[in-house]
């Protein structure tokens, strides 16, 4: 699972999900839902973070205290559908605003009232944390080098890993075209604390994406496409599963 500081919590699909008509609603009233997305992201972030200090200052796990940050909050399936509904909230509050549509009213209270369920549910089943966390990584450096490859259109992720063998989630795909006698390497880019290297992921364009690393790069060390292709490995991971949960009054 990723965690709540890598990026969108949830994405267009999960809002057609719900909504089947929000991308025309969006076209139509001329709304970003991406900025509507980050809104949502924004005032979720804040509001448990209001949460995890009044759980701190009550609880009495004094070793769990430097936990309660959001770079450690993994985002579950039940903040994912959180944030999907405050994003579906935020849209209809803001149409409403411009056309005092009765439809966009209803559809406001409608999401409202659901996000809120969605946020309570949340504060009962727990807040999902992690001790350590491994950030989702930057897009990579993917180039065309040396001789030997064929020619073909690639897609490469990376993902982190700790001292400890832990991975991260996956960054968001690059795409390459390698053309004819050229094979490609991958730069991961500056490793965040907490973090002893990287794996790598590619595939065929249309085809999985899986793990091409025998064993994790150093952080800083460039990767190349070995003379004898890609190989099929283990898919991509799905991030870091919570260590431990906060509930209202509890940490379990």
């Amino acid at each position: 699972m990723a965690l709540l500081t890598d990026g969108n919590v949830s994405a267009l699909a999960d809002l057609q999900a719900y909504d089947s008509s929000i991308l025309e609603t969006a076209r139509t009233e001329g709304v970003s839902l991406d900025a509507k997305l980050a809104v949502a992201q924004e005032a979720i972030g804040l509001e448990i973070a209001a949460f995890l200090l009044r759980t701190q200052s009550a609880s009495t796990l004094s070793a769990q205290e430097s936990a309660y940050e959001l770079g450690k909050v993994v985002v579950t399936p039940a903040l994912r559908r959180w944030h999907t509904l405050r994003t579906l909230a935020e849209v209809y509050c803001d149409v409403h605003g411009n056309q005092m549509n009765e439809r966009y009213l209803a559809k406001w209270r409608h999401f409202s009232k659901l996000a809120r369920e969605a946020a309570d549910l949340i504060y009962e089943l727990g807040v999902g944390l992690v001790s350590v966390p491994i950030p989702r990584p930057r897009k990579p450096a993917v180039t065309a080098v040396g001789s030997g490859g064929v020619a073909g259109s690639y897609i490469v992720q990376v993902a982190w890993r700790s001292s400890t063998g832990a991975s991260g989630a996956p960054s968001e795909p690059v795409s390459l075209n390698a053309p004819e006698g050229e094979l490609f390497q991958v730069d991961a880019g500056a490793a965040p604390g907490h973090v002893s290297g990287f794996d790598v992921y590619a595939g065929v364009d249309g085809g999985p994406v899986t793990l091409q690393t025998l064993a994790p790069m150093p952080a800083g060390a460039i990767w190349a496409v070995p003379l004898t292709g890609l190989i099929s490995g283990l898919p991509l991971p799905e991030g870091q599963l919570p260590e431990f949960y906060v509930r209202r009054n509890r940490s379990l």
